[in-house]
């Protein structure tokens, strides 16, 4: 197949479809919440008028707000500046394993790091990590067994 430049070789699967609009959620999120629970540690004036719902999902030591801030902020930049699907597909292996080893380590060491994660966020880092790894699985898989239906070495996804 002779494809122009610009253009996709092949077409993305579904389940890498997915992981893509699940690595844009995620990173966009964790931006948004770190960022959030930053603002609201460091302005009590702001915390004291924001909602009970807010604040609490909102609820995060300032590590904690930071470190998501860092992997929001890297991860979205990696999803603007890189196209490839093996650069995607390792930003997500490495964030489903830091996530899921954050949870485990969370449950057997009280606050590591300084970062204070009680059953709540152990929750979210032991939810969001292995569904991450779980959709990365999928989308090896998936590319995998399409290259072995058509005989193709190699199928580059970069535009």
């Amino acid at each position: 197949m002779n494809a122009q430049p610009g253009q996709l070789t092949a077409q993305p699967t579904m389940a890498t479809r997915i992981l893509y609009i699940y690595l844009w959620l995620s990173m966009s999120l964790l931006f948004i919440q770190g960022s959030g629970s930053l603002l609201l540690r460091l302005r009590p004036d702001i915390e004291s008028i924001t909602p009970g719902l807010l604040a609490t999902i909102m609820n995060g030591n300032i590590p904690h707000a930071i470190l998501h801030i860092v992997w929001g902020t890297i991860g979205l930049i990696i999803l603007i500046t890189q196209r490839s699907y093996t650069v995607r597909l390792d930003l997500g292996l490495i964030f489903g394993l830091f996530y899921t080893s954050l949870g485990i380590l969370g449950i057997f060491v009280l606050n590591p790091f300084g970062l204070r994660l009680g059953w709540q966020e152990n929750l979210f880092h032991l939810t969001v990590g292995p569904l991450m790894l779980i959709l990365v699985w999928f989308s090896w898989r998936s590319r995998n067994a399409g290259q072995e239906n058509t005989g193709e070495s190699h199928v580059n996804f970069e535009p």
